[in-house]
């Protein structure tokens, strides 16, 4: 039997899908969430909220229910990625190079979905309602700490997001108790010596047998600086030295991102990084800079929150469905910050189909969903409301 808020947001299907490919043809950046914060703010308006905008192009929408008590927050997130979009699709990115391959527009349209079905059930709400439209997810710091510090949560008793996942088959919802994605850093390296002649390299200070030597260092930090049950990773993803086969450069640079779960797994890295780049350095004569950038912190779930999360999704999708013990992401997100001043939790929404070929990653330039998820996010996230 179908639950009724799932039947309910499945008559509304055509209309989500109009909203989810209207906002993915209009792709904006990181803090560039123009037209997409305009549209947003114009559907809430029309549906009762009450909107306001605290930080960028972020939205406050509230609606209150005659006998509600407390208030609970929904956040989703607006922003795209520079990524030329190669699905060859009626309501492809109209923008070149921008595109939502992360489904943030997917996060958008079910959040104006709850807040449409809501504001329906008015007079039924045991709690305020309060949508969170959130800029800038995905460009570190994040637009979160902005939206908290000019007062997203203020009044608020528990949060709670999304994130659709194409490999996870649509009518699946995940989530877990604890972490649940990865804190996301990045490490700039570089190694300054002097160059010269190819030909001649006692003559020079050459930065790059030492960047290879602290390339092969850096795995070790992992193997053998974090303990086998902790978890961690670090990769080296970007290597820049010299400009041709006969010239010894000045410099050579290194990139790369470290993913932890624990502080103190994530400050043992930084510390023993640190001493890594200075001992190489200092063995090769060479002057050695460690820029460590700290970016989103792990989510971590309340216990309370994931079990909420799963006692509405059981209802909306069956308990067979509803994974309480999904395994950590190793991917970032700043959503991390409302869970550390509210209880709250943030779950998974299965948005694959392999029978429609629908499996591309996210950030992939071929990434879609299946749209059938629409109404699902809606049902489950209407029901933590209620």
């Amino acid at each position: 039997m179908t639950h009724e808020l799932l039947a309910a947001a499945q008559s509304m299907q055509e209309w989500l899908t109009q909203q989810r490919r209207t906002l993915h043809m209009m792709p904006e950046l990181s803090l560039n969430e123009f037209k997409t914060s305009e549209h947003c703010a114009h559907e809430l308006t029309k549906l009762g909220f009450k909107v306001s905008k605290p930080w960028g192009e972020g939205l406050i929408a509230d609606i209150d229910g005659p006998n509600a008590k407390g208030r609970i927050a929904l956040r989703a997130d607006m922003d795209a990625l520079p990524i030329q979009e190669l699905n060859d699709i009626p309501y492809r990115s109209k923008h070149d190079g921008i595109a939502h391959m992360c489904g943030h527009d997917t996060h958008m349209a079910v959040l104006l979905g709850t807040g449409k079905l809501l504001a329906g059930m008015r007079d039924k709400l045991k709690r305020n309602v309060r949508l969170l439209f959130q800029p800038s997810e995905e460009l570190p710091p994040g637009g979160a700490p902005g939206m908290i510090a000019r007062g997203a949560l203020e009044g608020v008793d528990e949060v709670y997001g999304l994130h659709n996942l194409p490999t996870l088959e649509v009518g699946q919802i995940a989530t877990c108790s604890g972490p649940m994605t990865a804190a996301a850093d990045i490490f700039e390296i570089k190694l300054t010596g002097r160059g010269g002649h190819a030909s001649r390299p006692q003559d020079s200070i050459d930065p790059i047998p030492a960047c290879c030597e602290l390339v092969g260092m850096l795995q070790t930090l992992v193997s053998r600086r974090v303990a086998p049950f902790e978890q961690a990773v670090l990769s080296v993803t970007k290597v820049k030295a010299g400009t041709t086969h006969n010239i010894i450069p000045d410099d050579a640079e290194l990139m790369g991102t470290v993913r932890t779960y624990a502080e103190p797994v994530r400050a043992r890295i930084i510390s023993e990084m640190g001493r890594m780049v200075k001992a190489v350095a200092d063995a090769h004569e060479l002057k050695g800079e460690l820029n460590y950038i700290r970016g989103y912190d792990s989510i971590v779930n309340h216990e309370s929150g994931a079990n909420t999360v799963c006692k509405a999704a059981s209802e909306i999708v069956g308990q067979a469905n509803v994974d309480p013990a999904y395994e950590r992401q190793t991917w970032g997100e700043d959503f991390a910050y409302y869970l550390q001043k509210k209880p709250g939790a943030f779950f998974l929404l299965g948005s694959g189909n392999k029978a429609k070929g629908i499996v591309n990653p996210v950030h992939s330039a071929r990434f879609n969903v299946d749209e059938t998820c629409l109404p699902i996010g809606v049902a489950v996230m209407a029901k933590l409301a209620l």
